[in-house]
């Protein structure tokens, strides 16, 4: 993890930024949405597959004490190829998002307008890590209130864009900062950061 990705206090700092103009030609959120077909199916399944490998990197967890790499490999691809696409179809930016598989924790700049760069695994986790998905609930319920605020602001952002070609700044940035929260708690589900989550953006 980069210098750029800590806080002074050791956690994840913005694993999601966001670098292109506001400004977004006004026939995109009538358009996006077919562009972006392609990548939902693949989105779609990398879903499946990293709920899968998900399910066995905590099993090897626990049973070994150690977190596999590469299966975490898998739950970061599956992670950065949605927030870039996703960002695509919001309209945060023009360029059209690559197919993409980098499994590294570090983002390989092949999406410059949208970067996702995510925690590797620490060396040692004690085993009380598995417990993670647990602790987080209290998060789950966080989430789930500022995700229907996302949706709310992600729908007034289409009609504006749809008007003015431009996002209004307040809300696109309430939307990545939205993620970058959603980011810190699945950082701490799969056990990459083991400091619990703060709460809020």
């Amino acid at each position: 993890m980069s210098a750029s990705s800590v806080r002074h206090d050791g956690s994840p700092g913005e694993m999601y930024v966001v670098d292109s103009p506001y400004e977004v030609q006004r026939w995109r959120p009538l358009v996006n949405w077919v562009l972006y077909l392609p990548h939902a199916v693949i989105q779609n399944g990398l879903r499946g597959f990293a709920g899968a490998a998900f399910f066995i990197y905590w099993l090897m967890f626990l049973f070994t004490g150690q977190l596999n790499r590469n299966l975490f490999g898998v739950l970061a691809l599956h992670e950065r190829y949605n927030e870039r696409t996703s960002g695509f179809l919001m309209g945060f930016t023009e360029t059209y998002p690559p197919f993409d598989f980098n499994m590294g924790g570090a983002d390989n700049g092949a999406y410059p307008p949208i970067r996702v760069t995510l925690p590797e695994p620490p060396a040692t986790t004690s085993r009380w890590a598995a417990l993670n998905f647990l602790a987080a609930i209290p998060h789950y319920i966080v989430l789930a209130i500022f995700g229907i605020g996302a949706f709310v602001v992600a729908v007034i952002g289409w009609f504006a864009v749809l008007f003015t070609g431009a996002w209004p700044r307040g809300l696109r940035d309430f939307l990545v900062r939205v993620t970058n929260y959603y980011l810190r708690v699945w950082a701490y589900v799969v056990m990459s950061v083991n400091e619990y989550p703060r709460f809020g953006l």
